[in-house]
């Protein structure tokens, strides 16, 4: 049975896990909010990215990538 994609891989895991232990032993609760992020991004290209994922060329990209190199698909 292939690996659910959703489900995050071990080292990751561990770095969640430790984290969370460092959180939780400075007594935070919550870890803090970045600022907003500003995408450097201007409106011509915000709105070409959109497109491509609107008329599903990236989704269709992905996936070709993805049956390609299976490696790329599990990360």
């Amino acid at each position: 049975m292939p690996a659910d994609p959703r489900e995050p891989k071990g080292d990751f895991v561990a770095v969640v896990e430790r984290v969370r232990r460092e959180i939780t032993a400075t007594g935070e609760d919550e870890v803090p909010i970045p600022d907003e992020y500003v995408s450097p991004l201007g409106p011509t290209e915000r709105d070409a990215i959109m497109r491509l994922l609107r008329d599903g060329t990236y989704r269709r990209a992905a996936a070709r990538i993805g049956e390609e190199d299976p490696d790329v698909a599990d990360q």
